[in-house]
């Protein structure tokens, strides 16, 4: 758990190389790259690597030494490989190490903000994993609070039970329904000794990068392949999108800032103006809520990002190796978050419909401004029935809602029937287009149809998912809003400005949004998984091209509306909608640093030091189901059941196990039978167990058994038959 310098140093060294040899491919793959996007894709690749090249053997070897041994013998005979087969082996290309700061800043101005928000969250997230508290205490921030337990219990247990594929340690002999290659990388560096915190810790960090920086990646690429100027309108897109929320604040400044209302932001659980469930204001911010707390998100995005930049690069240059590398990386998305996979297909997709647009030329079909206007007026007024229509008492069906969002798919593929149709005398003489994204989707298949079949869908087979449900998170009568009221509170200026670009805004604007639009679409209609929060995961995706878009439409297009009013007309804008935009986001922030909880006492963690010492890694034990279960999450031992805010939204059926944990504890007649079906091995007993259970035959039950272990008001007792 605590792990030795010496662990340390390998398990760093071993993520290290990695990211070295995933940079040298970049380099040899990415020619025309400059050094900052080459660094980017190869520290991806690299540790895309080391999610992947170790399972692959460890589904022969288990989860062990000896695989991932083989995994780094393997990168670097690839490396070497393509090292020795690229005809040009110099692999800088006509790079230059050199570049001026003064020469960085000027080119890419974004750094001043990209650089400080990396540092800034980074340390926010060190000082809320496993920090130190009174005597061996383990201290968290708000958003580490909740899911982080889940993320320890599946880095350790598949760390050290080395099963694969991996199992539940919370719901022993189940297979893992969850994208565990976000956690495996760091049981990668567990194994080799690393502490648990480095090892949850160094990933991240590299992942935190990939994110900021393959953001903005994305925005520079999309404005650069339409000739636009990228420097002011990339920070402003980063601040966007990063610093997302919307008119929540209104709720804590409302009775001013010296008030026990908006003090309460910094004191109070979960009470922000980016979560403030009491008034359904459920616009999460980015960095608080998704990237630090939710490692499927931030390791997802740390590849959709970059992938986003290759697939738009390759777009404009058709260099193969960038279809290549695109692919390979899109294909292993899977498992690693399902969302992000789920998203960049939808992306795609629409991607494919511009470069058929592209071809058509003057054929494409386009609307004038009324038409814009009065699509887009109906869309939004469509919204609004069906919101109302949900606070009525005859609400539309799921059924009927999932029909829609089938209908909004079959009017984008009637758009892009129409579209082949108008291009075809040009793709029929040169269907590079075709050959181009047939390759692509080819390699991204035959990658992630196993993932899909074996996996996936067996998780996905459930009610629970993919069916209809309208507007996401709003969805709690007791709060429930109106379409129009709903994103006002949560998006404030980042709702009306999208709306106002796609109707008044350039060509290339909408362009750029489109992306954004479908897949916003469809997860107003469409939820993919038990909890319907989670199509956030989605609709940020979406937020992000509504970013990269309104950027450009507030620096170029509404100063333009606005001209007679003079030069002051674009930093008033840009001011208004920066203020606006990240105000509530701030505020958030500010909570989340000053934050901190106890996660797992003194006690508990002192019989995690002695079980690790003394138990077998696949031992099952009979304790409470608390979220923040320090055996599970600390020691990746077997219980017999963990708590159900996990297991519920990953669909698996939890409800036996957690009858039998209630019963163990409480019913004599029946603990020992259950205590035999369930292969039990030792039960604790400490202050959750009897807070949570009534154990009234407590003397009977410590006498029966050996107990093992008493210290700080934990026992643990040995079932000695076991």
């Amino acid at each position: 758990m605590f792990g030795s310098m010496a662990g340390n140093l390998m398990g760093i060294l071993y993520f290290l190389l990695f990211q070295f040899m995933g940079i040298i491919i970049a380099s040899l793959f990415l020619k025309k790259e400059k050094w900052g996007f080459t660094l980017l894709a190869g520290s991806v690749l690299g540790s895309f690597s080391l999610q992947w090249i170790p399972v692959l053997f460890a589904f022969f070897l288990g989860f062990s030494k000896t695989a991932h041994i083989l995994a780094l013998a393997a990168m670097a005979l690839v490396t070497a490989f393509l090292w020795l087969k690229v005809s040009d082996c110099d692999w800088r290309s006509g790079r230059s190490f050199h570049i001026s700061c003064k020469q960085w800043i000027l080119n890419d101005p974004i750094i001043l903000l990209l650089i400080p928000v990396f540092l800034f969250t980074a340390v926010m997230l060190t000082g809320h994993t496993l920090s130190a508290g009174e005597g061996l205490s383990l201290h968290s921030g708000q958003s580490t609070y909740g899911d982080m337990n889940m993320h320890l219990g599946f880095i350790t247990s598949i760390a050290k039970q080395q099963i694969f594929p991996p199992e539940y340690s919370i719901l022993p002999g189940t297979k893992l329904a969850y994208p565990f290659l976000s956690d495996s990388i760091s049981s990668s560096l567990y194994l080799f000794g690393t502490s648990l915190r480095v090892a949850y810790l160094v990933p991240m960090y590299a992942a935190l990068a990939q994110v900021f920086f393959g953001m903005y990646a994305v925005a520079k690429t999309i404005y650069t392949n339409l000739g636009l100027s990228y420097r002011g309108k990339s920070i402003l897109a980063f601040a966007l999108f990063f610093f997302n929320g919307g008119l929540g604040f209104y709720y804590f400044i409302n009775q001013g800032f010296n008030s026990e209302n908006f003090r309460r932001i910094f004191t109070a659980f979960y009470e922000t103006p980016t979560n403030y469930v009491q008034a359904n204001v459920q616009w999460h911010n980015v960095i608080c809520d998704m990237l630090i707390p939710q490692r499927a998100t931030l390791f997802g995005w740390a590849i959709l990002f970059p992938v986003l930049a290759l697939i738009l690069k390759a777009r404009k240059n058709h260099d193969k190796n960038y279809w290549i590398l695109s692919a390979i990386l899109s294909g292993g998305l899977v498992l690693i978050h399902t969302h992000s996979f789920l998203a960049l297909g939808v992306c795609c997709a629409v991607f494919v419909a511009q470069d058929l647009a592209s071809l058509a030329g003057k054929k494409a079909p386009s609307l004038s401004l009324l038409w814009r206007a009065v699509l887009v007026c109906g869309i939004l007024f469509f919204m609004q029935f069906v919101s109302v229509r949900q606070l009525s008492e005859e609400p539309f069906s799921g059924s009927m809602l999932l029909t829609f969002g089938y209908m909004i798919l079959l009017c984008f593929f009637a758009i892009l029937g129409v579209l082949t149709y108008n291009s075809q005398d040009v793709w029929k003489k040169d269907k590079s287009v075709w050959l181009r994204w047939g390759f692509f989707l080819a390699i991204v298949l035959l990658l992630a149809l196993p993932q899909l079949f074996g996996f996936t869908f067996r998780q996905a087979q459930g009610e629970q998912f993919v069916r209809g449900g309208f507007n996401w998170a709003n969805s709690n009568p007791e709060v429930q809003d109106t379409y129009f009221i709903f994103y006002l509170k949560n998006l404030g200026i980042m709702f009306l400005l999208p709306i106002l670009l796609l109707i008044f805004g350039k060509k290339e604007q909408r362009h750029m949004a489109m992306p954004g639009v479908l897949l916003w679409l469809l997860c107003e209609f469409v939820l993919f998984q038990p909890n319907s929060y989670d199509n956030n995961k989605l609709l940020l995706v979406a937020y992000l091209f509504f970013c990269i878009a309104t950027a450009d439409y507030v620096w170029d297009t509404l100063p333009q509306h606005f001209a007679r009013l003079g030069r002051f007309v674009r930093p008033a804008a840009v001011a208004v909608t920066a203020v606006l935009g990240v105000f509530a986001a701030i505020l958030t922030m500010g909570r989340e640093w000053v934050s901190d909880y106890e996660l797992y006492d003194n006690g508990y963690v002192k019989a995690c030091q002695w079980v690790e010492k003394n138990t077998q890694p696949t031992d099952t034990f009979l304790t409470a189901t608390n979220h923040n279960n320090a055996i599970a999450s600390l020691t990746g031992r077997n219980i017999v059941c963990g708590s159900s805010s996990f297991l519920y939204y990953h669909g698996v059926d939890y409800t036996g196990n957690e009858a039998a944990v209630k019963s163990m504890y409480e019913d004599p007649d029946a603990r020992d039978s259950l205590l035999d079906e369930y292969g039990v091995n030792y039960i604790v007993i400490g202050p959750w167990e009897l807070g949570s259970y009534q154990i009234s035959d407590y003397d009977t039950l410590a006498s029966s058994y050996e107990i093992v272990y008493s210290q700080d008001n934990i026992v643990i007792l040995a079932v000695n038959d076991r």
